[in-house]
């Protein structure tokens, strides 16, 4: 069995990969409990003793270890990053999302992976046998940009190779290593919002351009929506959803009970299934 690890900057990059897994490639939602997820996503039973596992589940592992006392409240409330939200499966791999904040998340989310491959062993009877790490970026600055910092970030895991391209993959140094970046295709900049607000925009249109004479006509040069155009899109977005998902996030507007289907099956949706389909195995 073969599993990509997709590591998502935050909740919207893991929504709209799994909305874009489901409406291009009609990837199946694992619902499942922790405990029946393939292993080592999940444990190796041992039929001579069924409750104790040959082998514990990762997840359940990794999340037990945490020392809870020095910890806030809300800390503790909360899975730390990387974190995993989601798993889907199509007819060749499962596609394991993963919530991991970014750049300055790499030696974490390199320290995960070395675990999942220390505990990946065929001949003890994991199901996964195989994985792959993909990373979704916002390109902010520029493609190019990105695309270097990804490279010196993720050394560690590269294992001397080159850094991969937007859209493409490398053989690392345990496994096959993706770069998917989210930009606008005209600047060669911005952010997944680029990407998104087109689609709200064409599902509730009176709605957006209402939300838009809104916010320029309240937003004030020191308010945190007039810093950047990602900003703004995500504010607009969320004020669009409302009447759809009210009182909910971005996360939720563009989750499957806000905008329909049909706008995760257009063309940005079919890159990015398109490049985490393409792994080199």
């Amino acid at each position: 069995m073969k599993a990509v690890f997709v590591f998502c900057e935050g909740n919207h990059d893991v929504k709209f990969a799994a909305r874009s897994l489901g409406g291009v490639a009609s990837a199946a939602w694992v619902g499942k409990p922790i405990k029946e997820l393939p292993s080592p996503l999940g444990p190796i039973p041992d039929p001579a003793n069924p409750r104790n596992p040959k082998q514990k589940s990762l997840i359940a592992e990794r999340y037990a270890a945490r020392s809870l006392e020095d910890l806030t409240l809300q800390a503790a409330a909360h899975a730390p990053p990387p974190a995993f939200e989601a798993v889907l499966r199509d007819g060749t791999a499962h596609y394991v999302l993963i919530r991991c904040h970014g750049d300055a998340a790499a030696a974490s989310a390199t320290q995960l992976l070395n675990d999942v491959t220390s505990v990946i062993n065929p001949a003890f009877g994991t199901d996964i046998t195989e994985i792959a790490a993909a990373f979704l970026f916002d390109a902010d600055a520029a493609v190019a940009a990105r695309e270097e910092t990804f490279a010196a970030s993720y050394q560690p895991i590269l294992g001397g190779a080159s850094g991969p391209k937007h859209g493409a993959w490398v053989i690392g140094k345990d496994f096959p290593v993706g770069l998917f970046v989210f930009h606008d295709a005209t600047t060669q900049q911005g952010t997944l919002e680029d990407l998104l607000a087109p689609l709200v925009q064409k599902e509730w249109t009176t709605r957006w351009q209402a939300a838009s004479t809104y916010l320029t006509s309240h937003q004030l040069a020191g308010d945190a929506v007039s810093r950047t155009p990602a900003e703004r899109a995500k504010a607009q977005i969320s004020i669009t959803g409302q009447f759809v998902v009210p009182g909910d996030p971005m996360s939720e507007v563009i989750g499957r009970n806000g905008l329909p289907a049909v706008h995760f099956q257009g063309p940005d949706s079919q890159a990015l299934v398109t490049f985490l389909q393409g792994v080199p195995w």
